[in-house]
């Protein structure tokens, strides 16, 4: 069997407080607590088989906190995932900027947008109504997750991986 050993970095950005820290937490320990400390990349060790080649991925996560983070460190993304906290209207509106910014990269990296605090839900200003008018406008897929529950998180990860090993596989293909 074939073996491809890889790294993937995966910036998750949106506005503070928007559960960056807690979606990667959840993705990268199983639980939703940052114990206040938030790391410059969080890894987490992944393997997958496809077609008779097993690929191990060391995925780094890596939070983008401001504006300034997103231009020197978005570009290198083998992914993108943007949250939009679903308690505050003006998340999804930062979080379709920074899409937008993503598209322009030089190298597109896929994009995923995520809401975050669906145990909120009962609280929530924005729901999938909004998501899905801003996903078709920007032509992106998208989530709806709970960092504290974990619910919608393996659902993310499945999409985000299976996107990632599509575009490593093409590229081995094309030889680049």
């Amino acid at each position: 069997m074939v073996v491809d050993r890889v790294t993937w970095k995966i910036s998750v950005a949106g506005m503070k407080g928007s559960g960056k820290s807690s979606l990667i937490s959840r993705i990268v320990y199983g639980t939703d607590g940052t114990n206040g400390h938030a790391k410059l990349l969080s890894r987490k060790r992944v393997t997958m088989e496809r077609g008779g080649s097993k690929v191990i991925a060391d995925l780094l996560l890596q939070e983008i906190g401001d504006d300034a983070e997103a231009e020197r460190l978005l570009p290198g993304s083998s992914l993108i995932i943007v949250v939009a906290d679903i308690m505050a209207r003006d998340s999804l509106l930062y979080a379709e900027d920074a899409i937008r910014y993503a598209k322009n990269f030089e190298k597109k990296p896929p994009v995923v947008l995520v809401g975050t605090k669906t145990d909120l839900r009962y609280e929530a200003e924005l729901w999938t109504e909004d998501f899905d008018k801003s996903t078709r406008k920007l032509k992106v897929d998208y989530f709806m997750v709970s960092a504290r529950g974990g619910e919608g998180v393996p659902k993310l990860m499945d999409h985000v991986l299976n996107v990632i090993l599509e575009r490593f596989y093409a590229k081995k293909q094309s030889g680049t």
